[in-house]
């Protein structure tokens, strides 16, 4: 059972209540926000690099997976009742509404990829957590200050951590999703 604080009460949300202020337009659609255990946090801004990463990753992804798995970047992913977070890339299971009627959840994930520039200990810590706890198979973090790939797999759902982990700044890196091999160089990730 979870410890109430008495000094310092958090009010937390759910992931309903989230889409209600969205919908009443509290938020805005441009805000980068998200929810993590009912708590609505600011997202860093997108800079030139970071962009440059996603869309690199894009078009490695694109085409080989075309009409088998559906690429999402900056997309909701609902994690449980009290989390939505919206990860850089995702690569999700094939479904013919395209997630028209609910965002995707765990068990659409294929391939997550967090790109991280000024995030880089949220993406490794508490969202690593999260990610891990709700069974992501595999969760990558484009660490652009390092120029490294950290892969991470096999997760901890318990323990909220994953039992494996590669970090590549060099070489190649192999990843197969719904019968398609996609190659991705490490140093074609990282602008400059």
């Amino acid at each position: 059972m979870e410890a109430i604080d008495l000094y310092n009460p958090i009010h937390r949300l759910s992931v309903e209540r989230f889409h209600r202020l969205i919908e009443a337009g509290i938020l805005d659609e441009g805000d980068r926000v998200e929810l993590i255990d009912g708590e609505m946090r600011d997202m860093p801004p997108i800079g030139p690099p970071h962009g440059s990463t996603t869309d690199t990753l894009t078009m490695l992804f694109a085409p080989p997976l075309a009409g088998r798995a559906i690429i999402r970047v900056r997309g909701p992913l609902t994690l449980d009742d009290g989390t939505e977070v919206y990860p850089d890339f995702m690569v999700l299971r094939w479904r013919d509404d395209r997630y028209a009627r609910a965002n995707p959840t765990p068990e659409d994930v294929r391939l997550l990829i967090e790109v991280a520039d000024s995030s880089l200990a949220l993406d490794r810590g508490l969202k690593l957590g999260k990610y891990a706890r709700a069974g992501i198979g595999r969760y990558w973090v484009a660490d652009i200050p390092h120029r490294t790939l950290h892969d991470y797999r096999d997760p901890d759902r318990f323990g909220g951590r994953y039992r494996q982990l590669h970090s590549l700044s060099e070489g190649r890196i192999s990843v197969t999703i719904e019968d398609a091999e996609i190659q991705v160089r490490i140093a074609e990730l990282f602008p400059g």
